[in-house]
């Protein structure tokens, strides 16, 4: 695993239902973590530099986002083994790393020590467009 470690799932997850769930090779986990980091990423990239935090050399590790993606890490392995229906404690989980990571995208949560895009670039100038609306209620041109 790349940002997350067997321990960040301990924390999610029971130890020995953690190795009741993962009857998964290690290629596997890695690609399911793969993917929870690019769900987080659609999420904060409008406000953090995500290609810092998640380098490939040294990854920026923060609590918040290896709680977040120890969550749905744990939620995707039950989901990917489950037979039938997931249990609701994993849904309850997922739900609560999606309110996570809402927060984080409205600004209501923020991450400390990370590197947060500028509002402004050098000249003062913003950078990106705060709203913007090109409804044209008349029709015409």
């Amino acid at each position: 695993m790349k940002y997350i470690t067997r321990e960040d799932l301990i924390d999610v997850i029971q130890e020995r239902m953690l190795d009741d769930s993962i009857q998964l090779d290690g290629a596997t986990v890695d690609r399911i973590e793969k993917k929870a980091i690019a769900f987080v990423v659609s999420y904060i990239s409008g406000r953090y530099k995500t290609g810092e935090i998640f380098n490939e050399e040294s990854p920026m590790r923060h609590p918040i986002l290896t709680q977040v993606i120890s969550m749905i890490v744990t939620y995707r392995i039950v989901r990917r083994n489950a037979a039938r229906k997931v249990p609701e404690d994993y849904k309850l989980v997922y739900d609560e790393a999606i309110s996570i990571l809402k927060n984080i995208q409205s600004g209501s949560q923020k991450l400390d020590t990370l590197p947060e895009v500028p509002e402004r670039d050098d000249s003062g100038n913003p950078v990106n467009i705060m709203w913007g609306n090109t409804t044209n209620k008349d029709y015409f041109i």
